[in-house]
Parts: C-alpha cells; sequence; structure tokens
C-alpha cells in the first residue's frame, strides 16, 4: 500500500511539473516543443517505480 501511494505522489508530480512546463514552453517557444524532452525522461523513470511498486524487482517473490 505505501508502494503504491509513492508512485501516486510520483505520478502527480510529473504532472503538475509537466504542465508547468507545458505552459512556460507556450509562453516563451511555443513553436518547438521541449518539453516533450523531459517527458520522454521521465516517463521510465515511472515506469521503473510503477515495477518497484508492484513487486517486480523483490528477490523471494518466486516463493510467494
Amino acid at each position: 500500500m505505501r508502494r503504491t501511494r509513492s508512485v501516486r505522489l510520483h505520478v502527480i508530480a510529473a504532472l503538475l511539473g509537466l504542465l508547468v512546463l507545458i505552459a512556460l514552453n507556450a509562453l516563451f517557444s511555443s513553436r518547438y516543443p521541449w518539453w516533450l524532452w523531459v517527458l520522454m525522461a521521465w516517463m521510465p523513470l515511472i515506469a521503473g517505480h510503477t515495477a518497484w511498486a508492484m513487486g517486480l524487482f523483490d528477490r523471494n517473490s518466486e516463493g510467494k
């Protein structure tokens, strides 16, 4: 349960951060969507965090 909550907070922080970056991109340089680079960098981190929360990296998960 605690792992799920931490992933949820990570996703919320990522979404809020991206919303801010999208707004900044729209204000200053709307021709080039540079916030997509941040999105592409953040997605593997969230995927790894989600896999950890699901227990895919646990060593003793084979015995369950």
